[in-house]
Formats: C-alpha cells, sequence, structure tokens
C-alpha cells in the first residue's frame, strides 16, 4: 500500500519530511509505503482561510499527480483538512484529513471531546469546522489554546507535555470533556503518552487519518462520488 502525505506547509527540507516518514511510519503497517510532499510553489503556513484558498490549486495538483502515479491514498496532513472537497471532486482513491479522521475516532471513544490547539486566535473558525463534520455543538465540549512555542514542542518536551497534561485536565473537570484531539500536527508522538498520564483517549491528527486512510484502503472504501462528483471539467488549467 503506498500512501502519498501532502504536507500544506512551505518550504521543508527533504530531511525534515523524512523525518516526518519515518516517525509515523512506525504506526503503519509494515507493508504501507509513505511519501510526504509538501507544497512548494505556494510560500504559506495554513494558519488562515487566505492560507487554505491560495494554497489550494497546488494541493489539488499534488492529489492529482498522485493518483495517476499510482498510489492508494492520499493524506493531508494538516487539522483544518485544506481543499478536501475540491480534492475528492477530483479523485477516487481515498482521501484523508487530519481533521476529520481525529474527529472520526474521538466520536467512536466517547460522547464528548474538547480540541487543543496552540493559538486561540482561530477557535471559533474550528468550532465552525467541527459542526461542519456533523458533530453536535453538545459533543464539542471546549476548545482550549496551548501557549507553547515550536521551538519547545520539538525541543523542551517535558514542558509541553506538562502543559498539555494540565490543559487536558482541565478540559476534562471543567469542561466535561472524555476524548481529546489535539489540534496541532507539531504534536506528533505525544498522544500515547499523554492518554497514560491523563486517563482520557488522546488522539494524535498526525496518526488518525493514516491509520483511516490504511483501513479504508484494506476494505476497499473510498469517498462517495455521489458526495463528491467530478466536476465538469477534471483538467486544471495551466
Amino acid at each position: 500500500m503506498r500512501i502519498k502525505i501532502i504536507n500544506p506547509d512551505y518550504g521543508l527540507t527533504p530531511e525534515a519530511l523524512r523525518h516526518r516518514e519515518t516517525k509515523l511510519a512506525a504506526v503503519c503497517r509494515a507493508d504501507t509505503i509513505l511519501d510526504m510532499e509538501c507544497v512548494q510553489a505556494t510560500e504559506v503556513f495554513i494558519d488562515s482561510q487566505k492560507d487554505i484558498a491560495l494554497a489550494g490549486r497546488e494541493l489539488v495538483e499534488i492529489a492529482v499527480r498522485a493518483e495517476r502515479d499510482g498510489y492508494d491514498a492520499v493524506v493531508l496532513y494538516c487539522g483544518s483538512d485544506p481543499a478536501i472537497a475540491a480534492i475528492r471532486e477530483m479523485l477516487r482513491i481515498p482521501v484523508v484529513g487530519g481533521g476529520n479522521a481525529s474527529f472520526a475516532f474521538a466520536n467512536a471513544l466517547g460522547y464528548s471531546f474538547s480540541l487543543l490547539t496552540t493559538g486561540g486566535k482561530r477557535n471559533p473558525e474550528k468550532r465552525n469546522f467541527v459542526s461542519s463534520l456533523g458533530y453536535q455543538s453538545e459533543r464539542l465540549r471546549s476548545i482550549r489554546s496551548v501557549t507553547v512555542s515550536e521551538a519547545d514542542i520539538h525541543g523542551d518536551r517535558d514542558k509541553t507535555m506538562r502543559l498539555l497534561a494540565d490543559a487536558i485536565e482541565t478540559c476534562a473537570r471543567d469542561d466535561g470533556a472524555e476524548v481529546i484531539v489535539l489540534g496541532c500536527l507539531s504534536f506528533l508522538g505525544y498522544a500515547r503518552e499523554l492518554t497514560q498520564m491523563t486517563g482520557l483517549p488522546v488522539i494524535d491528527p498526525c496518526y488518525a487519518p493514516l491509520l483511516l486512510a490504511e483501513s479504508l484502503v484494506a476494505m476497499g472504501l473510498s469517498h462517495s462520488k455521489v458526495s463528491y462528483p467530478y466536476p465538469p471539467v477534471t483538467e486544471l488549467p495551466q
């Protein structure tokens, strides 16, 4: 099984991409081959709807090329699932996003959940996003932000773990959350230990879409072309 992982953030080095592939492969089947690619022409990091709009064309182009090259599934390595509907329209193979996969797992593990992000300014957008996935508002108990830098996430794991564990306990105590979704893909690899520390299921948004994609391929399933029909013109303009 070959899975193309599309990272919508610009400018990651080949070494950084291979490092992520290695960490992600730890939870995948032995016969699954991962290939991560990031946008190169669109110089944005996904931090707003504007960024999603600007990156959308290149994300579609990478996904279309992946299907033509024989990949079995496409994973969007982002919790916002940028351009996922457009990509599904263009492809027949499964297309899974970090957001939709994470909340699907959360929905399977409890009656309510909270989302932890690294910045609060997009929380209203995130709440609307969760609602658009079909989950009733009472299931999403809260969206809380953890003030932590990228340097700390990657360089001071103990500090980041303490901040996340404290936030999870607040979500459980004050908000009634039964499951936690980590909302930033920089938190790769944190969820398992947080689950053990807090006693709540904690969803890793990096692993979730890969495991869901593997399951869909194994079952011979993909998104419905009734839901996501091919557009009238499937050739992308030059």
